[in-house]
This record gives structure tokens, C-alpha cells and sequence, in this order.
């Protein structure tokens, strides 16, 4: 049993080899200093230009590359499920690598180099946020992936960096993952180590600040089996790829490196904001399933490519037997993918969602990605990504006809999460309340405007069956028992922002949520963030609520 203290490290001089066919060729020696201009030069106009509308737009690379998982922590029940629940945790296998040689491929020094580290592939301007440009052979029916994956790390710390960490999430599950090649602005590195899922890689002179980085990752990984309280891994009808790609963590001056460590409850992972540039072919096209992806599909020759700016997340599920329900708000495409059987239910949620974006456009700021998906998942719970929320198939199980039920109430919970979370993003695992307590008074917020007779029940349901109680500002590691954490990251952190918003007055509170999504788009805030933007918007003394609801003062 993984319990967040086993250590199984790797080594650069470690690993699994594999076949090296097809698309496996982008750091196997012909890495010229041409070809790192122009994968630079156009990553960067790509990344800021809008989205070409050209369905036949080609890859900014000559070969492909692959990706694969989830969050291990997106294993909760609903924090409103019944106080008697019998959930119990089932954490990810415990990690038993098998180690074979790694590969000996060695860069090709019969042409000129790459530049040295950091140099940013010559005079092209740095990016404004990290970029990941991803292929993936995804072989559905053997439940595997290969992938290559081209990472563009800008540093934006203001401080010069020794070393790049990544998080390598595939790593909780046993087996799951294989790195078999890895380079640093073109030069092949064996010199990198594997610890659980922190993956470092030391650099051969600092990055310094203003300048950028190439990273090339090369990997298998071997999806698990879906364990019923986690979303990445296969089951017969459905797959789910949840923090498959290993991607750069955020850096903090005062902390460093933010990776924590896995919990069973509450979610671990920090995330900078960055653009993606996907693109999957299946090993049998002709059986190909159904994917529910976050962006549109556009047609790459023998690819299908998926670009989405400004995310956190990437996430994937795939289906044979999904049936897909279709709605729109504007420009933003809302899909729901669901089951046979399920047709009434997958109907509500599609206009809930639909509600949803329109409301909290109108509240918080524009919808930030071009497509919301809602899909069904034998799940425990409802687990948010950029673009793509799942929720539990017993939800569509008991959906009743109307709104009274965990299917509305917390779909529209993990539809919040593309603003507290995707747009807004925080520290999950030091900061929880930040995004969860938000997401949970933008339900709220949803029936106050959509069923306003039922205000009184959505309270009564959903936090205060509970006694919310508790510091609000509770880590994930602070909390003795699921229930604990739940009652005052998320009960009590509604009930705060409750009291708040009739302190602030209904006007001022809705412009401070305005501008908190405004002034920390694409960042991550911080509490202090969150209270200095509030004040801003009021003359009202609030010090006494934070001295309720806080542990630390603000």
C-alpha cells in the first residue's frame, strides 16, 4: 500500500527500453540548432496568436510524441455524501520497478549542437507561461501509451535556477510508467533521478531569469487498472488519462520547488498555468473509441490535435460505448458523455452546465477554454480538470427529474473549478480553501439565480447537515479524518464567504470577485491575495471574520 513514505528512486543510468519506431525520433541525434529556432519561434506564436481555424494545420514538429494520468488524491467521496458512509481509501499499488538497462542512444556529434543550457534556443523571445507539445500512440485494447513530449520552460522566477523538478504522476501507480529518454536543450541526459513521482533534473549552468529551457521527455506508460475511488486507469468500457503528463512544477522564491507529498484525501498537486499543443493517434484507428478531450479536434494528418492555452490540467477519457449530449453558450461547446440509460440524466447536466457558464461568466470572468465536458465515471465522487469534470455514475444512477441532487450540485461544484482552480489557481495542498470553499459558494451562488426557492434547501444539504466547523485554512496534511477536512476547508469556507459577502454588501462583494479572477488570471494566488484585492472593495472592518474562520491572520 502506497502511503505517501516509500522512496524508489531512479537514476538517468536506469529504466525500461522500448522499440524505437514510427514517431520515436525527436532526441535521437539530429537535434540541430535550425530546428530548436524554429520549434521555439513557432511555439511562441502559436501560443499567443488565437487558434487558427485550418483543421489541416500541420505539427510544429517532423515527429510525433505520446502522455498518460490522473490524480491519485481524486479519490473522495462527495464531502455531502451521508455521514454513515462506508467509503474507504484504496490508494494507488505500491511502486515495484522493474529495472532494465536504459537506452544508449547518444546525441549525434557529426553536426553542430544545440546551445549550451538555457540559452533559449538563440534570440527568440521568451514564452509567457511553460509550453508542452505532446504525441501519443495510445493503444487502446493493450492499455498502453507511448508518448514523446517536448516541454518549453520559460523562467519567470526572478531568480537564477539550478536544477528543473517535475512531477511524474504515473509514478504512485505500480509500474505504471517508463522513462526511456530524456535531453536538455538537445544534449542526451543520463544524469537525472526519479524519486516517487519528483523527477530532477539538474541543469549544467543556472537558468537564469528571463531565459528558457528545452526539455524532451520520452516515456511509456502502462495504464492500471481504474480502482473505483481514483479516475486515471482502464476499465473494460472506459479509459481516463488524469495527470498523465509529467509537467514542471511552480517555483516559489520562498519555498523552492512546490511538489508535496500524495494524501488520501485532498489534493496534492500545484500547478503553473501553461499552453498544450496534444495531438493522439490510436494503434487501430478503425476501433478508435469516443475521446471527451478539453479543446476542439482538429485534423494533423495521421493526428488528432487538441490546443488548449492557459490550463493546468490536461486530461483525457475515452469510451467505445460513450453517447454524447451537445449544447453551446456562445462560443464554448458543452458536451456531456455518459451511458446508456442515463439519456434523462445526461440531458439535466448539459443544462446545468450551460446555466452554469453563462452565470459565472456573467460573475467571475469569461469561460477560459474553448469546451466544458461533463463525463460519467464509476467514481466515488466529482473530480475537476481544465475543461473536463467527471461525475460518479451513481449520480446518474439516482438522478430524480429536478435539482435536489448530487448530480446538479456538484456537477456545478467541479464546473466552478475552470475559474477556482483553472483560471485561479493555488497551492492545493497548503491552500485548499482557495478554490474548494469558492467552488462550493458558487453552487450557491447557481441556485440563488437558477432556483431561488430552493436556496434554503441547498443550505440545508449540503453544509450545514454537517456543523460546519473548523479553521478554514486547514492544510490537507492538518486534518485527522476526511470529514474534519471537508467541514472546514469547504463547509466552513463557505459559511466564511457567506458572512463576507454580507459584510462587503452584495455590490462590493461581486466586484471583488471580479477583480480577484481579473488580477489573479493565469496566477497563483495566495490568501494574501485573496484578502488584500477584498479589501480594495470595502471600508468594512473584516478583521473580526478573519479572526473567526482563521488560524493565521491576514
Amino acid at each position: 500500500m502506497y502511503t505517501g513514505k516509500q522512496v524508489h528512486t531512479y537514476t538517468g543510468t536506469q529504466g525500461n527500453t522500448r522499440s524505437k519506431t514510427g514517431h520515436r525520433s525527436l532526441i535521437t541525434g539530429n537535434w540541430k540548432l535550425a530546428f530548436f529556432i524554429l520549434l521555439l519561434s513557432s511555439f511562441i506564436f502559436s501560443s499567443c496568436a488565437p487558434v487558427p481555424s485550418s483543421p489541416t494545420a500541420t505539427s510544429q514538429f517532423s515527429a510525433p510524441l505520446s502522455f498518460s494520468t490522473r490524480d491519485p488524491n481524486a479519490i473522495l467521496p462527495s464531502p455531502f455524501g451521508p455521514v454513515t458512509s462506508t467509503f474507504t481509501f484504496t490508494p494507488p499499488p505500491t511502486f515495484t520497478p522493474t529495472i532494465t538497462p536504459t537506452s544508449t542512444r547518444a546525441p549525434d556529434t557529426s553536426t553542430s549542437l544545440p546551445p549550451a543550457e538555457g540559452t533559449g534556443a538563440g534570440s527568440a523571445p521568451i514564452l509567457a507561461r511553460p509550453f508542452y507539445n505532446v504525441y501519443a500512440t495510445i493503444d487502446y485494447d493493450a492499455h498502453t501509451v507511448e508518448v514523446d513530449e517536448a516541454i518549453i520552460y520559460p523562467n519567470l522566477t526572478g531568480v537564477a535556477l539550478n536544477e528543473i523538478v517535475i512531477a511524474v504522476e504515473p509514478m504512485l501507480y505500480g509500474g505504471a510508467f517508463a522513462l526511456t529518454a530524456l535531453s536538455v536543450d538537445g544534449i542526451f541526459r543520463t544524469d537525472y533521478s526519479l524519486v516517487t513521482h519528483r523527477l530532477t533534473v539538474p541543469l549544467a549552468q543556472p537558468l537564469a531569469p528571463g531565459r528558457q529551457i528545452s526539455l524532451v521527455l520520452e516515456f511509456n506508460i502502462n495504464i492500471p487498472v481504474k480502482q473505483k475511488a481514483n479516475t486515471f486507469g482502464w476499465l473494460s468500457y472506459q479509459t481516463n488519462l488524469t495527470d498523465w503528463l509529467p509537467f514542471v512544477v511552480p517555483y516559489d522564491r520562498s519555498a523552492g520547488w512546490l511538489l508535496h507529498d500524495f494524501m488520501p484525501f485532498g489534493e496534492h498537486l500545484v500547478y503553473d498555468s501553461a499552453d498544450f499543443d496534444v495531438n493522439l493517434r490510436f494503434a487501430a484507428p478503425s476501433s478508435a473509441p469516443v475521446v471527451a478531450a478539453p479543446a476542439l479536434a482538429e485534423s494533423n494528418a495521421e493526428w488528432t490535435r487538441y490546443r488548449l492555452n492557459g490550463a493546468r490540467t490536461f486530461a483525457l477519457s475515452m469510451s467505445r460505448e460513450f453517447l454524447v449530449n451537445e449544447s453551446a453558450v456562445g462560443a464554448v461547446v458543452i458536451r456531456t458523455y455518459y451511458f446508456s440509460g442515463h439519456e434523462d440524466a445526461a440531458s439535466k447536466m448539459t443544462h446545468v452546465a450551460t446555466q452554469a457558464v453563462g452565470l459565472f461568466e456573467a460573475k467571475f470572468a469569461p469561460y477560459p477554454y474553448p469546451v466544458l465536458n461533463v463525463v460519467e465515471l464509476d467514481y466515488n465522487d466529482g473530480q475537476e480538470n481544465d475543461g473536463l469534470i467527471f461525475l460518479s455514475s451513481a449520480f446518474f444512477d439516482a438522478y430524480n427529474g429536478g435539482t435536489k441532487n448530487n448530480m446538479v450540485t456538484i456537477g456545478v461544484h467541479e464546473i466552478a473549478h475552470n475559474w477556482w482552480f483553472g483560471l485561479v489557481g493555488n497551492d492545493q495542498a497548503t491552500e485548499p480553501w482557495l478554490d474548494e470553499a469558492l467552488a462550493l459558494y458558487s453552487e450557491r451562488i447557481f441556485f440563488e439565480y437558477t432556483s431561488p426557492t430552493q436556496l434554503d434547501w441547498w443550505w440545508q444539504f449540503r453544509v450545514n447537515y454537517f456543523g460546519p466547523n473548523g479553521y478554514v485554512d486547514m492544510q490537507i496534511y492538518d486534518a485527522t479524518s476526511f470529514r474534519d477536512y471537508t467541514n472546514a476547508v469547504y463547509l466552513n469556507g463557505a459559511t466564511f464567504i457567506e458572512d463576507l459577502r454580507v459584510r462587503m454588501g452584495d455590490d462590493d462583494f461581486y466586484k471583488f470577485i471580479k477583480d480577484y479572477a481579473a488580477q489573479m488570471s493565469h496566477r497563483r494566488a495566495t490568501a494574501n491575495d485573496f484578502f488584500a484585492i477584498a479589501r480594495q472593495h470595502t471600508s468594512a472592518d473584516i478583521s473580526d471574520l478573519i479572526a473567526a474562520y482563521f488560524q493565521n491572520a491576514h
